[in-house]
């Protein structure tokens, strides 16, 4: 990705700064997580042998556990806070951490899937501490749990997350009537999708749900989670969208953010590599307003096979198929419309 967005020149446009991210100390991590797990992690990260860590949800296939894991993940959260203290100081418009945002499923006493430290949460809970309103916009194809479960009974966060249904995808959580509790009621926003949803239908949703509600919540902040999971070729899920379906979802995302003024964005997950350089590429050109050219610059090596930054589009599913989809989704929808719509007054 990096490479990409060198070769590409993103990097070298005038309203574009590289900033150094700081490690996250430990205090602001445990804004958000347990002090008890915060140092098993620590202890493991330092080579220690600690029972029962699979209470925490460590040494599994998706969380193993390695030397220096506290340091990388510290350094991680602190991107994501570097890129929310920058935008929220006034010093930048927009700021984007893609090492962040893949953390979303991290608990607050728990790691999970892939998630250790969820750097969203601290870096949101650090501006509701602020005083400030956050609407966290998630596209990840996996529902972002983790991070509604840390503002799930606020109601200074409006989490909306877009997703494969959990019927079908891990955590198997993110249906519609997770609206939050407490002064959190209604402030939780989830719209499971089916499996082999495309750009059209996805975007369908997308309009549906994500601009009005943040309109109504009038947010201080957009905090954005851009998973590209939910590519066509991505190994480990089934939703349907090519580079271009997704870019067009940042364009929306930042015809929000103009609204606002404020703009953090961070990655998620991803694991086609070329979905992942073209996409978050495309996203920080259309962040800064840049048009890049349709070809691949041919000094880009290290996935040679790439020419074009947008994707041929797959075949369009059987009708019979799409009639299926179609039909989930739009209930999904008319689920979010009754349960959180007269909360905004919608």
């Amino acid at each position: 990705m990096h490479e990409l967005m060198k070769v590409s020149g993103v990097l070298d446009l005038a309203n574009v700064e590289s900033a150094v991210p700081r490690i996250a100390s430990k205090s602001e991590i445990e804004t958000s997580h347990d002090p008890d797990y915060v140092s098993i992690v620590e202890a493991i990260s330092n080579g220690a042998i600690v029972p029962g860590m699979a209470e925490f949800g460590l040494g599994t296939s998706d969380n193993p556990v390695h030397s220096g894991m506290y340091e990388t993940t510290a350094l991680t959260v602190g991107s994501t806070l570097t890129a929310s203290e920058l935008v929220t100081s006034g010093k930048a418009d927009i700021a984007f951490a893609p090492a962040g945002g893949v953390h979303h499923h991290a608990m607050p006493r728990s790691a999970a899937g892939f998630g250790v430290f969820n750097d969203a949460v601290i870096a949101m809970t650090a501006m509701v501490e602020a005083g400030l309103r956050v609407a966290y916009i998630d596209i990840d194809c996996h529902h972002g749990d983790g991070v509604q479960m840390g503002h799930y009974d606020s109601s200074q966060v409006l989490t909306i997350s877009i997703h494969e249904s959990g019927k079908w995808l891990f955590p198997g959580t993110g249906y519609t009537h997770e609206i939050g509790v407490g002064d959190g009621t209604g402030y939780s926003v989830n719209v499971p999708l089916a499996p082999y949803t495309q750009d059209d239908e996805w975007h369908e949703a997308f309009d549906a749900v994500i601009p009005p509600l943040v309109r109504a919540f009038k947010p201080d902040v957009l905090f954005t989670q851009l998973g590209i999971d939910t590519h066509y070729q991505d190994p480990l899920t089934h939703l349907s969208l090519t580079t271009q379906g997704f870019n067009l979802v940042v364009q929306k995302l930042g015809v929000l953010a103009s609204e606002i003024g404020k703009w953090i964005a961070v990655g998620g997950g991803g694991y086609d590599l070329s979905a992942v350089a073209r996409s978050w590429t495309m996203a920080l050109a259309t962040m800064a307003n840049h048009d890049l050219p349709s070809e691949i610059p041919a000094s880009f090596y290290s996935l040679q096979h790439l020419t074009k930054f947008a994707d041929a589009p797959p075949e369009r599913n059987e009708e019979r198929f799409l009639k299926e989809i179609r039909s989930y989704n739009s209930k999904t929808l008319d689920e979010v419309r009754s349960l959180v719509f007269p909360k905004f007054r919608i």
